[in-house]
């Protein structure tokens, strides 16, 4: 209710205006005299809050911003706050204690401009400045890390090898062909190979700073190793990272000791990868055609393994093994002396152990690129067979077909485990199994005869 001094009245009386409809005389002896003016308080909008910090919250999509008042309420007490995530295109009420506001509903992984603002009886002050965050979903207890290790123990540590298929090169000192096998070797025996790959991540920086998620499987080729296998080939131009935390992770027992990953094991390890080069060789097309980065460059004639001597069919991989001239002999082949040779050629690249060579052969120009006549060879032209001797590096592919041949076997070189069918390498995962995890040594095995000519 509102009071109005006598005073007033009169002088709305003696003006001839009404109080709520009402001419009310002044009371006979009234103090006339006028009051004095009531002080004005200037009120404006608060100053703006100062964001201290922002963290994850308890629930997944959740941020949690801690903020200070602003030093100046402009005069009234400050009612609220409010959030924006957009740069102050839509404002929200806070909600949480005092210098807190929880934000829900957000996107895990998405980043946010977060800015408050307060409001008083006059409305709302300026946005502070803004903070950049972004939610994800609460941390879950690892079962493989308990709090307290279990006892007693014994630790295990291991070692890598970006280029385990026998590519002759150092893998953490050059970059490798997008066919290469990297290889994990522990000190110890692992009983649990699940937490192993549990605790294995593999991607892939691009060219333009990209990070994309590497799909494969680990394959275990002893209780010590382990090799991964992209589904597809390595990405070009890229840096591999194996990300592991295997660090304090119980990865099974060794009799009556539970093993324990080591510190050493909180850790990445990296390779990188040239250009993608990839050659594919059909025998009934009698070619080769290559192509570097998805791009194809080159098309050449060859001839491939004649009847009974045909060439192989699968995945091959380049390694160190050239040697600008060979001698190729009749007899490492057991040949009678209807088909006796001692040949010699330039410009040769080794694909298998068991003797399978790209390489120059001079002696069969008239049938490269018409028919296939060798002994097992991919036979080229001698500028063609140079440009593959010289612009190849070891982990680039090489891939048959339609050869008539059988195909690579697993432990016939570089690219032999390639050539396990998917389904069957996920055998060799223990993510990928039934829990029953193949761990056959798949790079174990020769035999074969020296192909040739």
């Amino acid at each position: 209710m509102r009071f109005v001094p006598r005073a007033t009245i009169a002088v709305l009386v003696a003006s001839g205006l009404g109080l709520s409809g009402v001419l009310v005389a002044a009371p006979a002896g009234a103090d006339t005299s006028p009051s004095p003016s009531p002080t004005v308080v200037s009120t404006t909008t608060p100053g703006a809050p100062t964001i201290s910090d922002i963290k994850r919250g308890l629930a997944s999509g959740q941020l949690v911003v801690s903020y200070a008042a602003p030093a100046s309420d402009g005069g009234s007490p400050i009612t609220a706050y409010e959030a924006s995530i957009d740069s102050g295109a839509a404002w929200w009420p806070c909600t949480g204690t005092a210098g807190s506001c929880t934000l829900t509903n957000l996107s895990n992984g998405a980043d946010y401009s977060v800015t408050l603002r307060a409001l008083n009886a006059v409305g709302a002050g300026p946005a502070s400045a803004a903070v950049s965050a972004s939610p994800s979903a609460p941390a879950v207890a690892d079962p493989d890390k308990p709090e307290k290790l279990p006892k007693p123990r014994v630790w295990t540590n291991a070692s890598f090898n970006a280029a385990s298929n026998n590519l002759g090169v150092d893998g953490s000192r050059t970059k490798l062909g997008v066919g290469t096998l990297p290889k994990l070797t522990f000190t110890r025996a692992i009983t649990d190979k699940r937490a192993v790959e549990t605790h294995l991540s593999v991607t892939a920086v691009l060219q333009d700073g990209r990070v994309k998620k590497v799909k494969g499987a680990w394959g275990w080729m002893s209780d010590r190793s382990a090799v991964f296998r992209p589904i597809k080939y390595w990405p070009g131009h890229a840096t591999i990272m194996i990300s592991s935390t295997l660090d304090r992770a119980v990865l099974g027992r060794s009799g009556a000791k539970y093993v324990i990953g080591s510190k050493n094991l909180a850790t990445t390890w990296t390779f990188k990868t040239a250009r993608k080069l990839v050659a594919k060789v059909d025998g009934q097309k009698v070619n080769m055609r290559v192509w570097i980065n998805g791009e194809k460059v080159k098309t050449f004639p060859v001839s491939l393994g004649k009847s009974e001597w045909e060439t192989r069919n699968g995945v091959k991989v380049i390694s160190t093994q050239k040697e600008e001239t060979h001698t190729y002999l009749s007899t490492s082949l057991n040949l009678g002396p209807e088909e006796e040779y001692e040949l010699e050629a330039p410009w040769n690249t080794r694909l298998t152990p068991t003797g399978e060579f790209i390489h120059t052969a001079t002696w069969a120009y008239g049938r490269i690129g018409r028919y296939n006549g060798s002994h097992g060879c991919t036979n080229m032209f001698e500028s063609d067979a140079k440009w593959i001797f010289d612009k190849t590096i070891p982990g680039d592919v090489v891939v048959y077909e339609n050869t008539g041949g059988t195909t690579v076997q697993s432990w016939n070189g570089p690219g032999g485990l390639w050539n396990i069918p998917w389904d069957q390498w996920l055998k060799k995962s223990a993510l990928g199994s039934n829990g029953v995890v193949d761990t056959t040594d798949a790079t174990a095995g020769s035999g074969g005869q020296e192909a040739s000519a």
